[in-house]
């Protein structure tokens, strides 16, 4: 083991022991990148610089947002090995895709839950783990069953009773329960997200002004693939359900035609995105006032969860903002209004339609749009 692995393995340990909020932390070496990034905070990156001086290595550690609550700790560990500790902030899903792909540029995980290790660590790249907490399980049975095995009497109060106690009743066949296991959770996920949650009803009100032209496009076209392909959302389990509705409204100076696309027939919707060219201005309230013309009846409102996702990369050049939000009110519904602002998109617009429908604005300017599309669509 290397110089730098040693020490990246001491301070994944100090971190995971001085941790008291979580579990599974797990240290896996598939870097050798040494150097700190001394990038500070940002909202999904902290970086805890040791105090003794320049760290003698940086160690990356893909984790759950809980782990904000254990700074603390974290900074302790940094302090005491004299190695920074970047803590990259992801979704559970997130970081069990993120082993899948074979642990990308990280050294450690450190998921709310080991199962998420469990179902993600498919290439058996994770070499250490140590748990930093644990959780209670309460077992109830019902009191005649506890009394007739003479675990309660017929007032019902308890004696202490062991897991050697359970196992042996298990064993005897005088008792029989279930339990999950990574595998009843991976498929519940599949159910959930293909058959038992309520159907969404997405309208994509996509910029393809000139700016828009060539990354810009690109994309986005990646981004909604990985929503609404169905092969590829899978993967993050956000895959379109039978009973979904996704609408493209391209946009540019002017709305163009929407693309409705229900349950998982999403290719014409996808090949739609791929093939309108990108230009003209930018305007984003004609899109977005197309969208409210897009929406379910009223009488099928409750039979849906709605939402409306804006792209642009620019500042809108046309003053229908006044128009679109009193149009937006006149509707009456509590209808979020999600964007994803990349390239030079103006911050304080899609702010202000964050504020209009209680939503929130979604930073695409770095790093993988795709990831950033997957964030949007678990809101819906």
């Amino acid at each position: 083991m290397s110089s730098l692995r040693r020490r990246a393995a001491v301070v994944a340990a100090a971190v995971c022991a001085g941790a008291l909020a979580l579990t599974g932390c797990t240290a896996f070496n598939n870097s050798d990148d040494g150097t700190a990034d001394g990038n500070g905070t940002s909202a999904t990156t902290q970086t805890f610089q040791p105090s003794g001086g320049k760290p003698t290595a940086t160690l990356s550690i893909a984790s759950g947002s809980e782990n904000k609550e254990v700074a603390v700790a974290i900074q302790k560990a940094a302090d005491q090995s004299n190695v920074a500790v970047t803590m990259h902030y992801m979704g559970s899903l997130e970081i069990m895709n993120a082993l899948k792909a074979g642990g990308q540029d990280h050294d450690a995980v450190w998921p709310a839950s080991s199962m998420w290790i469990s179902m993600g660590d498919t290439k058996h790249i994770v070499k250490d783990a140590a748990s930093t907490s644990t959780t209670p399980i309460v077992f109830g049975i019902a009191k005649s069953k506890a009394v007739k095995l003479g675990w309660a009497d017929d007032t019902g109060a308890t004696k202490p009773v062991s897991t050697a106690d359970i196992l042996a009743a298990v064993s005897d066949g005088k008792l029989t329960f279930s339990m999950t296991s990574a595998t009843v959770i991976d498929s519940a996920l599949n159910v959930y997200q293909t058959a038992l949650r309520k159907p969404s009803w997405t309208i994509w009100v996509v910029d393809y002004s000139g700016s828009m032209s060539g990354e810009g496009k690109n994309g986005v076209v990646k981004g909604l693939n990985a929503a609404l392909d169905p092969d590829q959302a899978k993967k993050s389990y956000i895959e379109p359900a039978s009973g979904d509705v996704n609408i493209l409204i391209p946009f540019e100076t002017e709305a163009h035609r929407p693309v409705k696309a229900t349950g998982t027939s999403t290719s014409d919707l996808l090949h739609e995105a791929d093939a309108t060219d990108a230009s003209g201005g930018t305007d984003i309230y004609e899109g977005l006032l197309s969208a409210l013309d897009e929406l379910p009846s009223e009488s099928e409102a409750s039979q849906y969860t709605t939402a409306i996702v804006l792209m642009t990369d620019g500042r809108s050049n046309s003053d229908h903002q006044d128009e679109f939000e009193s149009a937006y009110k006149s509707r009456g519904r509590d209808l979020p209004i999600f964007s994803i602002m990349f390239g030079d998109a103006d911050p304080s617009q899609l702010k202000s339609l964050a504020t209009l429908s209680n939503a929130k604005v979604f930073d695409g300017r770095s790093g993988d749009l795709a990831a950033v599309f997957r964030q949007v669509k678990g809101f819906n």
